[in-house]
């Protein structure tokens, strides 16, 4: 079984904040599932649990502080209710563990990535390995599908091998087993994780790798929309475009991590393609792939960017024309190659850049919703909007939580799909009406 339904009858009373990435999410699903097993009230609110843990991101270092305010937040607690335990647990554990240790004396317990047997038990509680099982923290009707964990690439400015370690792909019959048991419960949608879900099986041999996994997914009853999530841009092959076209439940959404488009600076990341790579696979899969979608991601400000550099850089968002786009500012992170680089940048520099090209890429968008008025689209509903006579959803060009949503006129139940006509926007998201 997938998940695991939340207990409102037991004793220790357990509030969680998973923050950072979707595979932290999985991991705190994970252990929810393991601590209601051994008997937890999990899903307290905060001011009400007898534990707070507080699972945290320790990519980069704004990721890093919005993990110590939250831990700074959850230990204030602390000061009326002395019996109330805090732990923190996950990446940044791993990656600065003793200064941790030393910086919140109030934290009754740090714990690694994969110690939710030691976390049960300093809980107080029987401990029962439950595998995959999961405590769903998503709508009932969308998960995430993690098929690998760590990272093999080894890019310059990347923390997540010493994080997470060296790429280990999950064995698909586990992978495949979990799936059905999250179509038994009402998933509708599963969305494919990993640090390069497109190395999917290079590290077990006579597996099948990401195609052939996703072939076996494709068969699930129950499940509508299949989105692969975290390709890498070396390692996207010809086989995998094809499979956009020819399997059913493979949505048209592609999501690229590209970091940057100059030679120089993809070379300096590590990256293993060249612009000329870039365009050839965006054409190939554009040319190939109705009705595609493409999301990706970029890095500003990586050390020595020149102007040029990022001249290149935002003239090839605003050619390219991406349906999604996320960009972040360099983070210097200590252990990794880039760190030592010489030619940091101004930060005032940086902010510009990065303001400028987030511009450029809403100027692209915006464009193109316009010329989406009238088109007809699937959405899938995922809860009723704040808005009175509002819901809230998603076309299959539209991941959870990292991209922009649809607006759809009337009350519909989550988890159903309507046919819808767009007929404008807000901003980035799109509106639609359902066609009856």
């Amino acid at each position: 079984m997938a998940a695991a339904r939340r207990e409102r009858t037991k004793s220790v009373r357990v509030h969680l904040a998973s923050l950072g990435c979707a595979k932290n999410l999985v991991d705190s699903e994970r252990l929810l599932a393991r601590l209601a097993t051994a008997g937890a009230w999990v899903g307290a609110e905060a001011e009400e649990a007898d534990i707070i843990l507080v699972n945290t991101c320790g990519f980069i270092d704004p990721a890093r502080r919005e993990s110590m305010s939250v831990i700074d937040e959850y230990a204030a607690l602390k000061v009326e209710r002395p019996e109330l335990k805090l732990f923190v647990l996950g990446c940044l554990v791993v990656r600065d563990g003793d200064a941790l240790r030393d910086r919140l004396p109030d934290v009754d317990g740090f714990f690694g990535i994969d110690a939710h047997e030691d976390i049960v038990r300093a809980s107080g509680l029987a401990d029962e390995d439950t595998g995959d099982t999961r405590l769903l923290l998503t709508p009932s009707h969308t998960a995430y599908l993690r098929v690998a964990d760590g990272c093999g690439n080894r890019c310059s400015y990347c923390t997540i091998p010493l994080i997470r370690g060296p790429f280990r792909s999950r064995p698909a019959s586990d992978v495949v087993a979990e799936a059905h048991a999250l179509a038994e419960l009402g998933v509708r949608e599963l969305n494919l994780i990993g640090q390069d879900t497109t190395a999917y099986g290079v590290d077990r041999l006579g597996e099948p790798g990401i195609v052939g996994l996703l072939e076996r997914l494709d068969e699930i009853d129950g499940v509508r929309w299949i989105r692969l999530l975290y390709a890498h841009p070396a390692h996207l092959g010809d086989d995998l475009v094809r499979a956009y076209t020819r399997l059913d439940k493979l949505v048209p959404y592609v999501d690229l991590p590209l970091q940057h488009l100059s030679d120089r600076i993809l070379a300096a990341m590590g990256r293993r393609v060249d612009r000329a790579a870039i365009d050839r696979l965006l054409g190939t899969l554009r040319g190939q792939v109705p009705g595609l979608a493409l999301r990706t991601t970029f890095i500003v400000g990586f050390p020595g960017e020149t102007d040029a550099e990022f001249g290149q850089l935002l003239r090839g968002v605003e050619e390219i024309r991406f349906d999604h786009l996320g960009a972040f500012a360099y983070s210097p992170e200590p252990g990794t190659p880039a760190a030592e680089l010489p030619g940091r940048l101004p930060p005032a520099l940086v902010a510009d850049r990065l303001e400028r090209l987030l511009a450029a890429q809403h100027a692209v968008v915006m464009e193109k919703n316009g010329s989406r008025l009238g088109e007809l689209v699937d959405v899938l509903i995922d809860g009723a909007d704040e808005t009175p006579g509002m819901s809230i959803g998603r076309t299959a060009t539209q991941a959870p939580d990292v991209d922009p949503v649809t607006f759809v006129r009337g009350r519909h139940k989550a988890g159903v799909f309507v046919r819808a006509r767009i007929t404008g926007s807000s901003d980035l998201d799109l509106t639609a009406t359902v066609v009856r």
